[in-house]
């Protein structure tokens, strides 16, 4: 194979997003292979996963110290899933009408 084939097959396995890594399933292996997870964050979230397994991604985020919602969509978007649904971030529109009071 010509050295230019093996160069784009690199850059192709190594840029492509993992695609449905269930957090519940997956080894630890596998979760250390996400950008941004180094081994005492794994053992952190296995642990919290042998307790009991992740019911959704507020669950996850709750009960995993380091896991933040930005941490959240960060591995998301490489292809975590929970109970195989990837992060649903709230819409701007959303998000802007939140932290709005009630009108009288």
């Amino acid at each position: 194979m010509h050295p230019r084939h093996w160069i784009l097959i690199f850059t192709l396995l190594s840029v492509t997003p993992v695609i449905g890594l269930e957090v519940n399933q997956a080894s630890e292996a596998d979760l250390d292979g996400l950008r941004g997870i180094g081994p005492p964050f794994t053992r952190r979230l296995l642990a919290a996963r042998a307790e009991q397994p992740f019911q959704d991604w507020s669950d996850l985020i709750r009960r995993v110290s380091g896991m933040g919602p930005r941490m959240a969509q960060r591995l998301s978007d490489q292809g975590l899933t929970v109970q195989g649904r990837p992060l649903n971030p709230l819409a701007p529109a959303q998000q802007s009408t939140r932290n709005k009071p009630a009108a009288p």
